[in-house]
């Protein structure tokens, strides 16, 4: 095996690749590269993702490598990464030779780098098979980004996932926590149907490999495994085995207390007010009637404080309700809109925070009893 390659998309794929190459499989602490006569695949894997970097001949009509002698190898993509990345020139030169040695060289520099043979490089399965979707890029990308935050970082296995499930007419994409709960509805026309559980950071992965290039993500949903293929790579995660927690009925829909407010000076009055949360943690109370709409927190060694709020509207009694402050925060930058819509049922019962102007995207909170 051998080429001249451009450094830089050679870097790149390395960088996208090597993300994941690590394991308690010392093999899994390589990269495979395969080499073709139009393309060069670098892929790296943890055992539950696995991500294949395509870099092609050529781009725009341009060639990214040169002098081409097929061939597959394994090299260690710490130390393989970091070699490329700190070399100078343009293009750097790769030649195995007696399948033991990787000269990696430019006009500057040549490294020697141990290798290892591909085929003691674990089976890979990159089939496409299961249940087709082409999705949006923007799509999906808003939906992940606009749940995923709400999975849990600590819990059984299952609630570190997003719920990903299909009808006829949507897909639908659930996280919770159990404290709260996520989901984004984006319509879509199928006649197969999946339901799928995937890891958060997995799923997150796949968002941050996405390029400009991409404009749809195809995903093969099948018992195993979810492949997304892109432009130039494709992810592989395995699935999350387990019931997810049914949350089809719990998001309530007739509400007796309503308030508007403007995200970004309700957002910096709860950054100000959380100060004073100390005694119990990032806890607020919010005081709500048609005249004043207060945000308060207290602390017992420090003292209190209290903030009115200048633009809002509000239909319904006077309300008491607490909560978490990171919890309503991070709902609010997921709807990445200007005016938010804040929905109760009463002091104790969830409430769900959403863009006024678009019902497909809603985070439920649980409230906690304070002061």
């Amino acid at each position: 095996m051998k080429l001249t390659i451009d450094r830089n998309e050679l870097l790149k794929a390395l960088l996208n690749s090597s993300k994941v190459a690590r394991g308690t499989d010392q093999v899994l602490n390589n990269l495979k590269l395969d080499l073709f006569e139009d393309k060069l695949e670098v892929t790296g894997s943890n055992g539950e993702l696995t991500i294949k970097t395509i870099v092609p001949r050529y781009k725009n009509d341009r060639a990214l490598f040169r002098d081409v002698l097929p061939g597959s190898i394994l090299l260690n993509a710490k130390m393989f990464t970091e070699v490329i990345r700190r070399m100078d020139d343009n293009e750097v030169s790769i030649s195995i030779e007696d399948n033991s040695i990787a000269k990696i060289r430019n006009t500057k520099s040549m490294f020697n780098l141990n290798v290892t043979r591909a085929e003691e490089y674990r089976e890979l399965d990159f089939s496409e098979e299961g249940v087709h979707i082409a999705l949006n890029k923007n799509d999906f990308v808003d939906a992940i980004n606009q749940t995923s935050f709400a999975c849990s970082i600590k819990a059984r296995a299952i609630l570190q996932c997003v719920n990903i499930e299909n009808d006829e007419e949507k897909i639908t994409f659930v996280a919770t926590d159990g404290s709260r709960l996520a989901k984004k509805v984006v319509p879509y026309q199928s006649e197969e149907r999946f339901i799928v559980n995937i890891n958060q950071k997995n799923i997150n992965e796949v968002v941050h490999t996405l390029s400009e290039d991409d404009e749809t993500i195809d995903m093969f949903i099948s018992d195993r495994k979810v492949l997304f293929k892109m432009i130039n790579c494709v992810i592989i995660s395995t699935i999350t085995t387990g019931e997810y927690p049914n949350t089809r009925n719990i998001i309530p829909h007739n509400f007796d207390f309503r308030l508007e407010v403007n995200s970004d000076e309700f957002l910096k009055a709860l950054d100000r007010i959380v100060l004073l949360s100390i005694d119990r943690e990032n806890i607020v109370k919010l005081t709500m009637t048609e005249d004043e709409v207060v945000l308060s927190s207290k602390s017992q060694e420090i003292g209190d404080a209290k903030e009115v709020l200048q633009l809002f509207k509000y239909n319904g009694g006077r309300l008491e309700i607490s909560f978490n402050v990171n919890y309503v925060s991070q709902a609010i930058k997921a709807l990445k809109c200007q005016d938010i819509l804040l929905s109760f049922l009463g002091e104790m019962k969830p409430f769900t925070v959403t863009n006024k102007n678009d019902e497909n995207c809603v985070q439920l909170i649980t409230p906690v009893r304070t002061y």
